[in-house]
């Protein structure tokens, strides 16, 4: 399982697998938001639909 993770409005969108999802964010904290769950072909297919202005994408 992947996450489209967004840090901030003013940085792109990240994928990160949930193995580092969760060493690097605590969901309880509150300071990203999971776009979207999926495999990583469906995570590139979201980012590519809603971010098409993203000429790269950040890979964690």
């Amino acid at each position: 399982m992947y996450y489209v993770i967004r840090d901030s409005e003013k940085l792109p969108p990240s994928i990160i697998h949930e193995d580092h999802y969760f060493a690097w964010y605590n969901p309880l904290k509150k300071d990203h938001r999971v776009e979207f769950r999926g495999t990583m072909n469906q995570c590139y297919d979201f980012m590519s639909n809603h971010y098409p202005q993203t000429k790269r994408f950040s890979l964690k």
